[in-house]
Order: structure tokens, then sequence, then C-alpha cells
């Protein structure tokens, strides 16, 4: 068990990455830090964390860095089920892509898809509630609570048919700066540590 736990402890370390050490991710409900570095162009970094709540138990982190100014964007994935953790990085290349924070927000502004509930509050922040149209065949919908200042989501909601809550994402934003350009330094990476080989 000891042994489990170091091992997630190690994985979700890694899977975390250097962002923790650069600057610390800020909820979306809270005005996007901006640094004073001139020389330094600012990163935009997202970070979502998925619990699921029926059926295997699972949680899921993902993280996203992405320079304006080149188009670079990693991403980090961290997955722990109950009998293995997968992690996994890989860098990509959008030079017509300009911010992941306005791809995101245009996203949730997309009224084919959305459906405004109306306002509430969430932590002490002012939010809009949204709702996915809900699919034909599996009736699974989504129901998301959108930062009023920002429009970037907060918390998102899963649901099955029958109304059950399936899985939570939560989200959280801030700008970075890279100096020493380790962020996009990151080889492609592929690890699965099984669980039950280290019981």
């Amino acid at each position: 068990m000891v042994k489990t736990s170091l091992l997630t402890s190690l994985a979700l370390a890694i899977s975390i990455g250097i962002s923790g050490i650069i600057a610390p991710s800020v909820s979306a409900n809270t005005p996007i830090p901006i640094q004073n570095v001139q020389s330094q162009p600012l990163i935009e970094h997202v970070k979502s964390i998925k619990t699921e709540h029926k059926g295997i138990f699972s949680t899921a982190i993902t993280e996203e860095w992405f320079n304006p100014q080149n188009g670079f964007l990693r991403e980090d994935n961290f997955v722990k089920e109950q009998e293995k953790i997968t992690l996994k990085s890989k860098v990509h290349q959008y030079p017509n892509q300009k911010s992941l924070f306005k791809e995101t927000i245009d996203r949730y502004q997309d009224k084919d898809i959305w459906t405004y509930l109306g306002v509430e509050t969430l932590n002490g922040q002012q939010v809009k509630k949204m709702k996915t149209i809900i699919e034909p065949k599996s009736g699974i919908y989504h129901i998301v609570y959108v930062s009023s200042s920002t429009g970037l989501p907060i918390k998102e909601d899963k649901f099955d048919n029958k109304n059950d809550l399936l899985a939570t994402y939560v989200y959280f934003y801030d700008q970075v700066t890279d100096p020493n350009g380790e962020i996009f330094k990151v080889k492609e990476k592929n690890l699965e540590i099984d669980l039950q080989k280290t019981k």
C-alpha cells in the first residue's frame, strides 16, 4: 500500500509538471494575473481535473501550455484508475491558433450546443449556468458554470439519462513565463504504471 501511494504521488508530481514552480494556478472565477515581464511572452496555462463518479472510479488531470507568439502547445495527461496510472506528454504546433483562453470562451458561447439557464453563485462568485443539448442516443448532457467576469468555465458536471452524476470537471487558469524555454522542450512521453505489480 505504501509503495503504491508513493508511486501515485510521484506520478502526480510528474503529471503536474513544472507549472507549480513557475506560478500558482488560479480558478476561472479569479481575474487572470498579468505578470510585468517585458522580455518574455506570457504563456497561457490551463489545468483541468476530472473525477469519475460512476462505474470505474478514476481521476484525470490534463494540463495545457500555449505560447501565442509561435503556436506551440504542450499537453500533459495523468490518469489514475484502480489498477494503473497513465502519463502522457506531447508538444504540437498550431501557427494559426491565437489564444487557448479565447478558444475556450468561444466554445462555451456556442448557442447550438449550450442553453442558458440563469445566473447563480458558486464559491462566492457570480456564474452563468448552462446546459448542453441532450445527446439523442445516450441521453447524456453537461451542466457548466461559467465565470461572469472572465467567460471561462469553473466547473462542469456530466449526467446520464437518469440524471445521475457521471463525472465532474474543475478548471484552473493562469499565465506564466518560461525564461529558460523548458516548457516546450519536453520529449513525447507515454508511460503506464501497473499498480497490481506494486502491491
